[in-house]
């Protein structure tokens, strides 16, 4: 049996233990990555990779800063201050921290700006009770991934792009080539969010937290304010945003930095971050990181890739073409990293277009749409697996996004050949 098939099996496997939810998330994730080794289809270091993923320790570091803003009271000290300005409505917050996110990742990394929204999300969360935990932060950090697509440097799968359409084609894609198309496509989000999506996410899990929310109002509630580590917290919190925006270090870098600065100022503990650290999540997203090394170590990708290519003929339609390309980058994008996807097909979808007189461009930004913004699944990408802080079902990703999955496949059909044409 083929590597390729058996990282099939593995991740059907996977996908139904995650649903089933026999076991808890971080032992599925880890069983995963497991199989992956004992099975040869990677080597164990390869197979765990994950736990060593830069996105991992960035999401680690920035945990315990949250912590520390809570232990502190400034994480609830800015909470106060975005719910009144939101006037303690939770689609208004929706609003303007979804903007928010999504004009901060138009140059920043969207991964960043997540980490930096999350504690604060979760301070609204445990001191408002008007604000549901789980109806805001996936709308919030979706907003973030949106923004990141609406420039060149807004994620990585466009860099990756781009390096494929010149090595191919001779062409590159420019700073705001994405702009337009991706403004549209992000307007369908926020009405999504604000209207049918806040009424689904409700059906979906409802009062599913009340408990939870309760508990962090006493611990809030039990926190003796020091005024002087509430500023220094502010300080280390606004310095780390700084360093986000600059980015004259890598960005995990920064959140390490951070995160031992929060503790050698004494605005948390090592105790405090052993007992509030949520474990779980880490394992989850460092198994589900892990699992996505042994798909592409596997051949899965290839074998996809290879696939769609052999079932696409010459005399297709050009907009039924780029629709099957959009559809299938999105489908593998839950599984697998967005930019392997791109790695994965575009390079087909290039091919295809040199042959027939397609523009690169159109089906370049197609793809990278596609693999960017798709949300059904924690192993879509690092930023979705960040928002199983929330508390977050792996079913509740698909209940919830299955429609905005659909509605982004529409429009990426109808804006991206709006602005660039599909024939040249």
């Amino acid at each position: 049996m083929s590597p390729a098939i058996i990282s099939l099996i593995i991740l059907v496997v996977c996908i139904v233990l995650f649903i089933t939810r026999p076991f808890p998330n971080a032992v599925t994730a880890c069983l995963g990555c497991l199989l992956f080794a004992l099975t040869g289809v990677c080597d164990f270091s390869a197979a765990f990779s994950g736990f060593s993923n830069t996105t991992v320790i960035l999401m680690f570091g920035m945990m315990i800063v949250g912590i520390a803003m809570m232990d502190t009271g400034a994480a609830n000290l800015v909470g106060q201050k975005v719910a009144k300005l939101s006037g303690h409505k939770e689609k208004m917050f929706i609003l303007l921290a979804g903007l928010s996110s999504a004009l901060l990742s138009t140059f920043l990394s969207n991964t960043a700006v997540i980490a930096i929204f999350l504690p604060i999300i979760a301070s609204i969360s445990s001191s408002d009770k008007n604000m549901n935990r789980m109806n805001i932060t996936l709308p919030v950090t979706m907003g973030a991934m949106f923004g990141g697509v609406c420039t060149l440097v807004g994620s990585t799968p466009q860099l990756t792009a781009n390096g494929i359409l010149s090595e191919m084609s001779g062409t590159e894609i420019g700073m705001f080539d994405y702009t337009l198309p991706g403004v549209c496509i992000t307007a369908v989000y926020m009405i999504f969010v604000l209207t049918i999506g806040h009424k689904i996410g409700n059906k979906i899990w409802g009062n599913r937290e009340a408990v939870e929310i309760k508990e962090s109002e006493t611990v809030v509630e039990e926190v003796k304010i020091n005024k002087k580590k509430m500023i220094i917290m502010l300080v280390i919190f606004i310095l780390t945003i700084i360093s986000f925006i600059g980015a004259w270090i890598p960005t995990h870098t920064t959140a390490v930095i951070a995160a031992l600065l929060c503790i050698i100022t004494g605005c948390t503990t090592q105790k405090s971050v052993i007992k509030n650290m949520d474990w779980s999540v880490v394992f989850v997203l460092a198994g589900c990181l892990g699992i996505a090394s042994g798909i592409t170590k596997g051949g899965l990708g290839d074998m996809i890739g290879n696939a769609l290519s052999g079932i696409v003929e010459s005399g297709i339609p050009v907009v039924v073409l780029f629709a099957i390309f959009v559809v299938v980058t999105m489908i593998v994008s839950n599984f697998i990293t967005n930019s392997t996807a791109v790695v994965i097909l575009l390079p087909v979808a290039l091919s295809l277009c040199m042959a027939n007189q397609l523009n690169p461009i159109a089906f370049t930004l197609g793809i990278v749409f596609a693999a960017n913004l798709t949300f059904s699944t924690p192993l879509a990408n690092a930023q979705t697996a960040m928002t199983l802080v929330a508390g977050y079902k792996f079913s509740d990703y698909i209940k919830y996004t299955w429609l905005l999955d659909i509605l982004v496949v529409l429009s990426i059909i109808v804006f991206v050949p709006l602005f660039y044409p599909l024939t040249v």
